[in-house]
């Protein structure tokens, strides 16, 4: 019986994984139906252990479940964007906060070992490598934070930003806006470390504030390019460290959706 759980139980977690990977990599769009028989059929996976997954992934709001319709891909809003970056920016702010006074050296050595991984992955413009390093990268920050109720707190809100981050690489954007864009996140990546390791958390923080704002920036560009520029963004200097706000400070537009799914 325990067996038969736990296979059960790693079923779930792999229909789980898979799914959000779809999701993440617009093989399952915003605005999609989740069609479920096909979804098992095309995973090998049974049918509970998919409805299972799908609950989960709509509790980390990466699906809308419609009673007596099923499962949606939820779509990308503006609002929701700004919403969720006032939150993820707050907490990593803090996260960079707590791990200047607590990381290891053997977690200053897997940072620097990733970071390198990320840039290669940049060079060869394989972006889905991209995007998953990136979150590698920033989660060994939140576990050298040594904070497990602040670890679980941004473990979901990471399943949202791979999403935005992939999203906005399959649009042609202006080359030298990109090619500065990805310039400055390796060289945060690597003042992170440098920080870091060197216990420097007010300097640290600046970082990872600048960090999320060109981010945060990107993907509304992605969204409004007519409201947003990314050009005079990227040529700012850093925020001040300041409190542990988000620091978000960009107009609010009307609202809009990105759906381009078809049920």
């Amino acid at each position: 019986m325990r067996n038969r759980s736990q296979t059960k139980e790693r079923l779930g977690d792999r229909a789980y994984a898979l799914i959000r990977e779809r999701i993440v990599t617009l093989r399952l769009l915003p605005g999609q139906q989740i069609d479920e028989a096909l979804l098992g059929k095309t995973l090998a996976i049974g049918r509970t252990p998919v409805r299972e997954a799908l609950q989960r992934l709509t509790a980390e709001k990466l699906l809308d479940s419609v009673p007596g319709r099923g499962f949606f891909v939820r779509p990308v809003s503006i609002d929701d964007v700004k919403s969720l970056f006032e939150v993820l920016t707050t907490l990593e702010r803090f996260a960079v906060h707590l791990a200047a006074q607590r990381i290891t050296p053997e977690e200053v050595r897997r940072l620097a070992e990733v970071s390198a991984r990320h840039k290669a992955a940049m060079a060869r413009q394989d972006f889905l490598k991209v995007t998953t390093l990136n979150s590698d990268f920033h989660r060994l920050i939140h576990e050298a934070a040594h904070n497990s109720f602040l670890l679980n707190a941004l473990k979901g809100m990471y399943h949202q930003s791979e999403r935005l981050a992939f999203l906005t690489y399959t649009k042609e954007a202006h080359p030298k806006n990109m090619e500065v864009f990805n310039r400055k996140a390796i060289e945060d990546h690597e003042r992170l470390i440098a920080h870091l390791a060197a216990a420097e958390g007010e300097k640290a923080v600046e970082v990872i504030t600048a960090h999320f704002q060109r981010f945060f920036l990107r993907v509304c560009h992605y969204m409004e390019p007519r409201v947003y520029s990314l050009g005079p963004f990227l040529n700012q200097e850093p925020f001040p460290p300041g409190p542990p706000s988000s620091g978000l400070s960009v107009p609010r537009p009307r609202r809009r959706e990105v759906s381009r799914g078809k049920t």
